[in-house]
């Protein structure tokens, strides 16, 4: 017997789904779901960058199916657990209706700062043919190269 779904988890499926079908387009070399909801994100994805090396990103997806505009509400514990982190994050923010997709960058020291916050609103570009390769360049640039002990 399958288990009850609600529509909220069709929903975050949706977004997760579409989520994964644009950053396979993007040609990663590699893209790994999470296997656990306590994993604070949604997928490992890396891709070459300039140098012979790899740049690995987690992303978090939220779904909706709101219209979306220029600002997205996220929760400010998540974004605060993210910004700790040890490996960049971007969330990728999916309206299911329409079948947008919009991103973020989250600004670390405003989820620092935001300690008394439940929810931060945050700014998000729709992803263009475009800006969809602006992304792309960013993704394997030399900006998130190691800079560890040489």
């Amino acid at each position: 017997m399958t288990p009850f779904r609600t529509q909220a988890s069709f929903i975050g499926l949706r977004g997760e789904l579409l989520a994964e079908l644009f950053l396979q387009e993007l040609g990663p070399v590699s893209l790994l779901r999470s296997s656990t909801q306590d994993a604070g994100f949604d997928f490992l994805v890396a891709f070459p960058n300039a140098d012979g090396g790899v740049n690995t990103f987690a992303v978090e997806v939220k779904a909706t199916e709101q219209e979306l505009r220029s600002r997205f509400p996220i929760n400010a514990h998540l974004l605060r657990r993210l910004a700790a982190s040890n490996i960049p994050v971007f969330f990728l923010v999916v309206d299911v209706k329409r079948n947008r997709l919009f991103y973020s960058w989250p600004d670390q020291e405003a989820a620092r700062s935001a300690t008394s916050k439940k929810v931060i609103l945050v700014s998000i570009t729709e992803l263009t043919e475009s800006n969809k390769k602006a992304l792309l360049k960013r993704l394997r640039s030399r900006e998130f190269r190691w800079k560890g002990a040489n």
